[in-house]
Formats: structure tokens, sequence, C-alpha cells
């Protein structure tokens, strides 16, 4: 009956039109992904804050607030029919790639073909490698995909995680429960009391859930103020407000993860939590900047530089060994000409390739459909 609903895909109804997109998070999504890349494609040697770690609690929660924002009070049943219509709705589009990266990563890398290897490669197809009590699985020899592995799971949480935002008072009684909980398990964590256990814990699906469903919970909240804000949004003194906010976000959050780093993630996450609160209110001028169709296109291929920029940055690297080219000295040219490459290819896969790709996938799960009925 589960392996039915499994490839028992569809479209998800709910009943009311999505709301209107929040610009400003998505420039900031972006962003987070562009730091991403700088902190996967310079060298370790060369870092000096952990910016992966911070913009990964920030995409993670930043989804969890998306996901409530779009889905709030819209009908979508905790059933096993619907999260895997969430989740295969998603998945369609960037799961082609990933396996296209798996592969190519797999011959690469020119990884042993031993049983422990084969292993790591059917979890990492299955998108279920996060979930081994190995934490050496968790990155395995294409070690970015765990977080597309945990996204996939969080996608699939979304329509039961959406059954504790109906009201104001429920998502602020279970907000406190997760909060204390996820401070709680970070303090372990540090203290070493969960050594025993061989998983790592924040390439892990419990601890990104509480991340992703924390954005998540403060939606009632964030929705009853935006009503409010909505009628006076047009005054000069709101519109400039939050044009102050959006100029200096950036600017402040970076400051905040250079100075105070050594606070960790029980401090970041709710930093993070609180300021995509703050910045989800799309009143600046920039708003208006980024709902550009230019720039939504820009915008809109950051999975595909996620899970490109890996082996793009391999091939980069091959091109020049064969030109005899030298990588320029300069850092922020040299990661210039290596985001630029990620992001044309990038861009022209999501364009040319990612659609026609989903719909083939579309086939392979009707078939297997039919093998079922």
């Amino acid at each position: 009956m589960l392996i039915k609903k499994l490839f028992n895909y569809g479209k998800l109804e709910t009943n009311s039109t999505k709301r209107e997109a929040l610009h400003y998070i998505a420039l900031m999504k972006f962003c987070a992904m562009i730091l991403i890349l700088r902190w996967h494609l310079y060298n370790w040697e060369r870092r000096t804050i952990d910016l992966g770690a911070r913009m990964t609690e920030f995409l993670f929660i930043s989804s969890g607030f998306l996901v409530g924002y779009n889905y709030y009070q819209r009908e979508m049943p905790a059933t096993y029919e619907a999260s895997f219509k969430y989740a295969y709705k998603h998945l369609r589009l960037f799961y082609p790639l990933h396996f296209i990266n798996s592969i190519y990563s797999f011959f690469h890398l020119r990884v042993k073909l031993n049983l422990t290897n084969y292993q790591m490669l059917i979890l990492n197809f299955l998108m279920l490698k996060v979930w081994s009590s190995n934490k050496n699985y968790a990155l395995g020899f294409n070690g970015i995909s765990w977080f597309v592995s945990i996204l996939l799971f969080l996608y699939f949480l979304s329509p039961l995680l959406l059954q504790g935002i109906k009201t104001l008072k429920k998502s602020l009684i279970i907000f406190v429960f997760v909060a204390i909980t996820r401070y709680g398990i970070e303090l372990l964590i540090i203290k070493g009391s969960l050594n025993f256990m061989d998983f790592n814990f924040h390439r892990g699906p419990i601890i990104r859930a509480m991340d992703f469903y924390l954005g998540m919970l403060v939606i009632p909240l964030f929705i009853e103020i935006k009503n409010f804000l909505d009628v006076i949004q047009n005054k000069f003194y709101v519109i400039y407000l939050f044009t102050i906010i959006q100029l200096f976000f950036p600017v402040v959050i970076y400051y905040i993860i250079s100075e105070y780093s050594y606070l960790g993630r029980k401090f970041f996450i709710f930093i993070f939590t609180a300021s995509t609160f703050i910045i989800g209110f799309d009143y600046g001028i920039i708003t208006n900047i980024v709902k550009k169709e230019i720039c939504q296109k820009i915008m809109s291929c950051q999975m595909e530089m996620y899970l490109l920029h890996p082996d793009l940055n391999a091939i980069l690297v091959k091109i020049f060994k064969i030109l005899n080219k030298n990588w320029p000295k300069n850092r922020e040219l040299n990661f210039l000409i290596k985001f630029l490459f990620v992001f044309i290819n990038s861009y022209a896969y999501k364009k040319y390739l990612r659609n026609k790709l989903a719909v083939f996938m579309d086939k392979i799960v009707d078939l297997f459909k039919k093998i079922f009925e």
C-alpha cells in the first residue's frame, strides 16, 4: 500500500491561491548559496569563519519559513499521499541532476569498487545516506548531497509539520518546545555527551528538521503582523524603515558571524530565526528591484549551482591545466571565474534541460505506477 502511494504522484491541490513571493528572503537565500560556493571553492586553510555552517543554518530555517508562509491556512492533509506528492513535486526538479552528479563523482574520484562504496552509492541514489549510523556516509564521495537528502525529507514532513501552525497559540507553544529541545541537544553535543554515537548530528535529518520547523513555526505571528503592516505599507516611514533594514541586514549579519562565531550553532539558529522573521516583511525599496524579471531569472538556479559546483570546479581546474594556465593570484578574481563558470552552466541546465529531465522522470514513475497498480 505504501509503495503504491509512493508512485501515485500528482498535483497537490490546495483551497487557495499561492501568496505573493517574499522577494528579499529569496535574494538572501541566493546570496547565502553564493557564500556556500565561496566556502567550498576556497582552500580549507584560508577559511577564517565557518560561513558554510552559518549559511546552511540560514537556508534550512528560511526554507521552513517559506513553506509555512506559502501553505499557512491552506488545506494540505497530513497523509502519506500528501507527503509523497509534495516531496515528489520538488524531487522531480533536482533528482536527475543529483543522479548525474553522483555518477560523475563516483567515476571522477575513481572510487574503489568494494561493498562499502557500492552501499554508499546506493544510499546516495536513494537519498538515504544521511540516515546511516556511519557519519562518513553523510559526506561519502558526493559530499554536498547530504543537504538535498535532508531537504527532501523535510519536504516529505511538511504536510505533517504544517498542522502545528494552524493557530497562533499552538505554534508558539510548539516553538518553545522545539527551541528548548534544539538548544539542549546542542549543549549535549558541545559537552561530548553524545560522542558514543557514530553519527554526524549537524548533517543528520533530526537537527535540521528542528531548524526547518523553527522557521515554519513563527509564520502565524508573522502573518498577524503582516496583515497590520499591509494596511500602512505605502507610508513613507514604513518604506524607509524596511529599506534601511534591507540595506544593512547583510552587513549586520556578517559582522555578527565574524565577531561572535565562538557562540556556535546554539546562538545562530535563533539569530537566523529572528532575522528571517524580520526580513520577511517585503516593504523596502530593494524588494522592488529584486522583483524585476532579470533578477528573478538570475536567482532561479541556486539549487543547480549547489549541485553542480564541485564537479564544475574540477572540470575547470582540468581545463586550466590543459591550457597550461595558472589561476589568478587574486583570491576574489579566482572565485569570480569559478562562480561565473558554475552560474552559466547551472542556468543553462535549468533553462534547457531541467524540465525535460523532470518529464522523463515522470515517465519512469508512471511506469512504476503501472507495475504496482
